[in-house]
């Protein structure tokens, strides 16, 4: 069976060309969290760095970006895109970064929750206290959920299983984190959900 990371390498080369981000709901969705000047944040699941240039002009020259991804070939492509001395680039699991002492104004996981699979109650309660108190989660897709879980169940092997699960569901893993949910929005153009800690 192909595991999730060689699917995403597989493809990495020729993502931008066949992936549908619509950088107008992208800029929606992050303009509702929020991002300060100077903030810090955790990109989760960065792919080829999709939200690299809307959080950078959000958190500037004085903030900090770490985008992490577990597909070495994505990242290669996100490095080469993107050259700024506050966006750091990482290979590796962001459920296994034990050795991250930052803690962050945002993380956010830009379509790419459901890849998480069987760990998704799990990376809600990890991420959760790599926050600052006060920080926001942010769970988000630029298309509806129904949208999403089609798109993965017609996909590879590798990813055919990896639903987005309800937003009731979503909610009840925030409670779980100890977020207090701030933002849902579950429609036919996008599915977004934002907590605070």
């Amino acid at each position: 069976m192909k595991l999730q990371k060689d699917f995403f390498n597989s493809v990495a080369s020729t993502w931008d060309e066949t992936s549908n981000h619509n950088m107008t709901k992208v800029e929606y969705i992050l303009d509702l969290v929020r991002i300060k000047s100077g903030s810090n944040v955790l990109d989760v699941g960065t792919g080829t760095g999709i939200l690299i240039p809307s959080l950078y002009r959000r958190v500037t020259q004085s903030g900090y970006i770490k985008a992490i991804d577990m597909a070495d070939k994505m990242i290669e492509v996100a490095r080469k895109k993107y050259k700024c001395d506050n966006v750091i680039f990482e290979c590796g699991d962001v459920l296994d970064m034990n050795d991250d002492k930052v803690i962050y104004d945002h993380i956010i996981c830009y379509s790419m929750f459901p890849h998480f699979q069987c760990r998704k109650k799990e990376a809600v309660n990890k991420l959760a206290q790599k926050l600052k108190n006060g920080g926001k989660f942010t769970i988000c897709h630029s298309q509806s959920r129904e949208e999403i879980n089609n798109i993965h169940s017609r996909a590879d092997e590798a990813v055919k299983e990896d639903n987005l699960p309800t937003m009731a569901t979503m909610r009840e893993y925030f409670s779980t984190a100890g977020l207090k949910v701030l933002e849902e929005v579950d429609n036919e153009k996008m599915f977004v959900i934002i907590g605070c800690r």
